[in-house]
Protein backbone atom coordinates (compact mmCIF):
# COMPACT_ATOMS: atom_id res chain seq x y z
CA UNK A 1 0.00 0.00 0.00
CA UNK A 2 1.51 3.51 -1.08
CA UNK A 3 2.54 5.10 2.38
CA UNK A 4 0.36 8.25 1.30
CA UNK A 5 -0.80 8.34 5.27
CA UNK A 6 -1.12 11.25 7.44
CA UNK A 7 -1.93 9.05 10.71
CA UNK A 8 1.72 8.72 11.81
CA UNK A 9 2.14 12.84 11.58
CA UNK A 10 4.64 12.55 8.41
CA UNK A 11 3.79 12.22 4.09
CA UNK A 12 6.43 9.69 3.14
CA UNK A 13 7.04 10.75 -0.85
CA UNK A 14 9.99 8.82 -1.31
CA UNK A 15 11.32 5.45 -0.21
CA UNK A 16 13.88 3.08 -0.95
CA UNK A 17 14.86 -0.36 0.96
CA UNK A 18 16.18 -3.54 0.55
CA UNK A 19 15.35 -6.52 2.34
CA UNK A 20 17.59 -10.02 2.94
CA UNK A 21 15.68 -13.15 3.35
CA UNK A 22 17.47 -16.27 4.81
CA UNK A 23 15.46 -19.32 3.81
CA UNK A 24 15.14 -23.07 4.26
CA UNK A 25 12.98 -25.34 2.85
CA UNK A 26 10.82 -27.81 5.65
CA UNK A 27 11.65 -30.75 3.10
CA UNK A 28 15.12 -30.10 2.89
CA UNK A 29 16.86 -28.79 6.85
CA UNK A 30 20.37 -28.38 4.85
CA UNK A 31 19.14 -26.60 1.82
CA UNK A 32 19.57 -22.91 2.08
CA UNK A 33 18.80 -20.16 -0.38
CA UNK A 34 17.52 -16.45 0.03
CA UNK A 35 15.92 -13.59 -0.89
CA UNK A 36 16.70 -10.28 -1.99
CA UNK A 37 13.62 -7.85 -1.88
CA UNK A 38 13.87 -4.26 -3.67
CA UNK A 39 11.53 -1.66 -3.29
CA UNK A 40 10.78 2.04 -4.33
CA UNK A 41 7.97 3.95 -4.57
CA UNK A 42 7.46 8.00 -5.58
CA UNK A 43 4.18 9.49 -4.47
CA UNK A 44 3.34 13.63 -4.45
CA UNK A 45 0.51 15.56 -4.63
CA UNK A 46 -0.76 18.75 -7.22
CA UNK A 47 -2.54 20.90 -4.99
CA UNK A 48 -5.96 21.80 -7.19
CA UNK A 49 -7.26 24.28 -3.97
CA UNK A 50 -5.51 27.25 -2.63
CA UNK A 51 -5.98 26.19 0.87
CA UNK A 52 -4.65 22.58 -0.06
CA UNK A 53 -7.83 21.05 0.93
CA UNK A 54 -8.19 19.13 -2.25
CA UNK A 55 -5.18 17.49 -4.05
CA UNK A 56 -4.54 14.76 -7.00
CA UNK A 57 -2.37 12.38 -5.64
CA UNK A 58 0.11 10.85 -8.59
CA UNK A 59 3.02 8.22 -7.94
CA UNK A 60 4.62 4.60 -8.84
CA UNK A 61 5.61 1.71 -6.45
CA UNK A 62 8.38 -0.59 -7.98
CA UNK A 63 9.79 -3.69 -6.56
CA UNK A 64 11.50 -6.88 -7.67
CA UNK A 65 12.65 -9.89 -5.74
CA UNK A 66 15.16 -12.30 -6.41
CA UNK A 67 16.29 -15.73 -5.25
CA UNK A 68 19.04 -17.40 -5.32
CA UNK A 69 21.17 -20.21 -3.94
CA UNK A 70 20.15 -24.20 -2.90
CA UNK A 71 16.40 -24.23 -3.71
CA UNK A 72 15.01 -27.84 -4.91
CA UNK A 73 11.99 -27.52 -6.59
CA UNK A 74 11.81 -23.84 -6.03
CA UNK A 75 12.09 -22.30 -9.52
CA UNK A 76 11.63 -18.76 -9.33
CA UNK A 77 14.20 -16.57 -10.10
CA UNK A 78 13.26 -13.07 -10.39
CA UNK A 79 9.80 -11.33 -10.24
CA UNK A 80 8.57 -7.68 -10.73
CA UNK A 81 6.06 -5.54 -9.42
CA UNK A 82 4.75 -2.29 -10.94
CA UNK A 83 2.31 -0.21 -9.73
CA UNK A 84 1.02 3.41 -10.82
CA UNK A 85 -0.99 5.20 -7.97
CA UNK A 86 -3.33 8.03 -8.82
CA UNK A 87 -6.03 9.30 -6.55
CA UNK A 88 -7.34 12.43 -4.34
CA UNK A 89 -7.78 13.58 -1.43
CA UNK A 90 -10.26 16.13 -0.18
CA UNK A 91 -10.67 17.72 3.71
CA UNK A 92 -14.13 17.65 4.43
CA UNK A 93 -13.73 19.29 7.40
CA UNK A 94 -10.96 20.40 9.40
CA UNK A 95 -10.67 17.06 11.55
CA UNK A 96 -12.22 14.68 8.38
CA UNK A 97 -10.20 14.18 5.42
CA UNK A 98 -11.13 11.36 2.49
CA UNK A 99 -8.63 9.31 0.21
CA UNK A 100 -9.75 7.55 -2.77
CA UNK A 101 -7.26 5.41 -4.71
CA UNK A 102 -6.54 3.56 -8.10
CA UNK A 103 -4.25 0.93 -7.90
CA UNK A 104 -3.48 -1.19 -11.13
CA UNK A 105 -0.70 -3.39 -11.01
CA UNK A 106 1.66 -5.04 -13.27
CA UNK A 107 3.42 -8.70 -11.12
CA UNK A 108 4.83 -11.11 -13.28
CA UNK A 109 8.42 -12.61 -14.13
CA UNK A 110 8.35 -10.44 -16.64
CA UNK A 111 9.45 -12.81 -19.18
CA UNK A 112 5.87 -12.92 -21.71
CA UNK A 113 4.15 -10.11 -20.57
CA UNK A 114 0.23 -9.40 -21.35
CA UNK A 115 -2.78 -8.06 -20.32
CA UNK A 116 -3.58 -11.06 -18.19
CA UNK A 117 -0.34 -9.73 -16.23
CA UNK A 118 -2.21 -6.73 -14.93
CA UNK A 119 -4.85 -6.60 -11.50
CA UNK A 120 -6.82 -3.90 -10.75
CA UNK A 121 -7.60 -2.50 -7.48
CA UNK A 122 -8.54 0.13 -5.40
CA UNK A 123 -9.18 1.95 -1.70
CA UNK A 124 -10.86 4.35 -0.02
CA UNK A 125 -9.86 5.79 3.24
CA UNK A 126 -11.01 7.86 5.66
CA UNK A 127 -9.03 9.97 8.70
CA UNK A 128 -10.25 11.72 11.41
CA UNK A 129 -8.45 13.30 13.90
CA UNK A 130 -9.85 13.38 17.84
CA UNK A 131 -7.46 16.10 18.89
CA UNK A 132 -4.07 17.07 18.40
CA UNK A 133 -2.41 13.36 20.08
CA UNK A 134 -4.44 10.49 18.71
CA UNK A 135 -6.02 10.39 15.05
CA UNK A 136 -8.29 7.33 13.76
CA UNK A 137 -8.51 6.03 9.91
CA UNK A 138 -10.83 3.22 8.10
CA UNK A 139 -9.39 1.56 4.35
CA UNK A 140 -11.78 -0.58 2.46
CA UNK A 141 -10.76 -1.48 -0.73
CA UNK A 142 -10.83 -4.54 -3.28
CA UNK A 143 -7.62 -5.57 -5.20
CA UNK A 144 -7.84 -8.46 -7.54
CA UNK A 145 -4.75 -11.20 -7.14
CA UNK A 146 -3.57 -14.23 -9.02
CA UNK A 147 -4.55 -15.89 -5.74
CA UNK A 148 -8.11 -15.13 -5.42
CA UNK A 149 -9.93 -11.63 -4.56
CA UNK A 150 -8.18 -9.63 -1.48
CA UNK A 151 -10.48 -7.44 0.31
CA UNK A 152 -8.76 -4.62 2.12
CA UNK A 153 -10.14 -3.41 5.42
CA UNK A 154 -7.35 -1.60 7.61
CA UNK A 155 -7.98 0.22 11.00
CA UNK A 156 -5.63 2.72 11.09
CA UNK A 157 -4.26 4.68 14.54
CA UNK A 158 -1.96 7.21 15.48
CA UNK A 159 -1.37 7.79 19.03
CA UNK A 160 1.40 9.53 20.77
CA UNK A 161 1.82 8.73 23.98
CA UNK A 162 3.38 11.30 25.73
CA UNK A 163 6.50 13.00 25.03
CA UNK A 164 9.03 10.17 23.58
CA UNK A 165 6.42 7.55 22.98
CA UNK A 166 3.66 6.74 19.44
CA UNK A 167 1.86 4.03 18.72
CA UNK A 168 0.95 4.04 14.58
CA UNK A 169 -0.44 1.86 11.74
CA UNK A 170 -2.50 0.07 9.85
CA UNK A 171 -4.07 -3.29 11.65
CA UNK A 172 -3.95 -5.87 10.71
CA UNK A 173 -0.72 -5.28 8.51
CA UNK A 174 1.20 -2.50 9.64
CA UNK A 175 2.01 -1.28 13.68
CA UNK A 176 4.84 0.50 14.88
CA UNK A 177 5.57 1.59 18.52
CA UNK A 178 8.33 4.30 18.89
CA UNK A 179 10.48 6.11 21.31
CA UNK A 180 12.17 8.87 20.71
CA UNK A 181 15.56 8.07 22.24
CA UNK A 182 16.61 11.28 21.01
CA UNK A 183 15.92 14.08 18.87
CA UNK A 184 17.35 12.25 15.70
CA UNK A 185 16.95 8.64 16.88
CA UNK A 186 13.77 6.53 17.29
CA UNK A 187 13.66 3.14 18.73
CA UNK A 188 10.75 0.25 18.76
CA UNK A 189 8.77 -2.72 17.38
CA UNK A 190 6.96 -3.12 14.33
CA UNK A 191 4.71 -5.59 12.54
CA UNK A 192 4.53 -5.76 8.62
CA UNK A 193 1.86 -7.89 6.66
CA UNK A 194 2.02 -8.61 2.90
CA UNK A 195 -0.03 -10.80 0.72
CA UNK A 196 0.70 -10.43 -2.73
CA UNK A 197 1.10 -12.43 -5.93
CA UNK A 198 3.36 -12.57 -9.29
CA UNK A 199 2.24 -14.66 -12.35
CA UNK A 200 4.96 -16.93 -14.09
CA UNK A 201 4.94 -17.46 -17.56
CA UNK A 202 5.79 -21.22 -16.99
CA UNK A 203 2.62 -23.64 -17.21
CA UNK A 204 0.90 -20.34 -16.15
CA UNK A 205 1.56 -20.51 -12.72
CA UNK A 206 1.72 -18.05 -10.34
CA UNK A 207 3.92 -17.65 -7.19
CA UNK A 208 2.60 -15.57 -3.77
CA UNK A 209 4.53 -14.07 -1.37
CA UNK A 210 2.73 -14.14 2.15
CA UNK A 211 4.31 -12.93 5.46
CA UNK A 212 3.73 -11.89 8.87
CA UNK A 213 6.69 -10.04 10.40
CA UNK A 214 7.35 -9.20 13.83
CA UNK A 215 10.34 -7.04 14.52
CA UNK A 216 12.37 -4.64 16.49
CA UNK A 217 13.47 -1.40 14.53
CA UNK A 218 15.88 1.38 15.05
CA UNK A 219 15.87 5.02 12.60
CA UNK A 220 17.95 8.04 12.65
CA UNK A 221 17.07 11.42 10.99
CA UNK A 222 20.00 12.01 8.71
CA UNK A 223 17.98 15.59 8.23
CA UNK A 224 15.09 17.22 8.85
CA UNK A 225 13.45 15.20 6.51
CA UNK A 226 15.50 11.60 5.53
CA UNK A 227 14.98 8.86 7.79
CA UNK A 228 17.03 5.50 7.77
CA UNK A 229 15.73 2.58 9.41
CA UNK A 230 17.48 -0.38 9.81
CA UNK A 231 14.85 -3.25 10.64
CA UNK A 232 15.32 -7.41 12.67
CA UNK A 233 12.57 -9.07 12.08
CA UNK A 234 10.87 -12.47 12.31
CA UNK A 235 8.33 -14.25 10.19
CA UNK A 236 5.54 -15.68 12.13
CA UNK A 237 3.97 -16.66 8.86
CA UNK A 238 6.07 -17.18 5.55
CA UNK A 239 4.65 -18.06 2.14
CA UNK A 240 6.55 -18.29 -0.91
CA UNK A 241 4.93 -20.79 -3.03
CA UNK A 242 4.25 -21.87 -6.18
CA UNK A 243 0.60 -22.48 -7.26
CA UNK A 244 -0.99 -23.77 -10.61
CA UNK A 245 -3.30 -21.19 -12.27
CA UNK A 246 -6.54 -22.13 -10.82
CA UNK A 247 -5.86 -23.55 -7.33
CA UNK A 248 -6.65 -20.40 -5.09
CA UNK A 249 -8.07 -18.97 -1.89
CA UNK A 250 -12.09 -18.86 -2.01
CA UNK A 251 -10.83 -15.43 -0.59
CA UNK A 252 -8.22 -12.97 1.42
CA UNK A 253 -8.80 -10.31 3.79
CA UNK A 254 -5.27 -8.21 3.36
CA UNK A 255 -2.75 -10.93 4.15
CA UNK A 256 -5.14 -13.40 6.06
CA UNK A 257 -6.12 -16.36 3.68
CA UNK A 258 -9.76 -17.29 4.71
CA UNK A 259 -10.95 -20.84 3.52
CA UNK A 260 -9.45 -23.94 2.04
CA UNK A 261 -5.10 -23.28 1.19
CA UNK A 262 -4.53 -23.83 -2.10
CA UNK A 263 -1.57 -26.49 -2.15
CA UNK A 264 1.50 -25.35 -3.28
CA UNK A 265 3.46 -26.80 -6.04
CA UNK A 266 6.97 -26.85 -4.38
CA UNK A 267 7.54 -27.57 -0.44
CA UNK A 268 7.35 -25.49 2.25
CA UNK A 269 9.39 -22.67 3.62
CA UNK A 270 10.43 -22.69 6.91
CA UNK A 271 9.76 -19.59 9.30
CA UNK A 272 13.08 -17.27 9.86
CA UNK A 273 14.57 -14.36 10.36
CA UNK A 274 14.59 -11.02 7.76
CA UNK A 275 16.45 -8.17 7.92
CA UNK A 276 15.90 -4.34 6.55
CA UNK A 277 17.41 -1.15 5.36
CA UNK A 278 14.73 1.31 4.41
CA UNK A 279 15.53 5.34 3.59
CA UNK A 280 12.23 7.69 3.10
CA UNK A 281 11.65 11.16 2.57
CA UNK A 282 9.17 12.55 4.82
CA UNK A 283 7.40 16.22 5.49
CA UNK A 284 6.04 16.96 8.46
CA UNK A 285 1.95 17.18 8.81
CA UNK A 286 -0.41 18.93 11.86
Amino acid sequence: MPAIGRAQGYVEGIGLSYEVLPLRQKSDSEATFRGDVFRANLIGQLAVAADTSHAILAGLNFETLRFSGNRAGFEVHNVYGITPVLGYRQRLSPRTELTALALPTLNSDLRAVRGADVAWGGVLRVAYRANARRAYRLTVGYRQQFYGPQYVLLLGLDWQLGQRWRLFGDLPTTLNISYAATSRVNVGFNLNGINTAYRLQEQDRYFQYQQGHYGLFAECYLSPHWALRATVAYAVMRRLDVYAKDDQWPATLDYIGLGRAPAPLNSSTEKGPAFRLALSYRVAVP
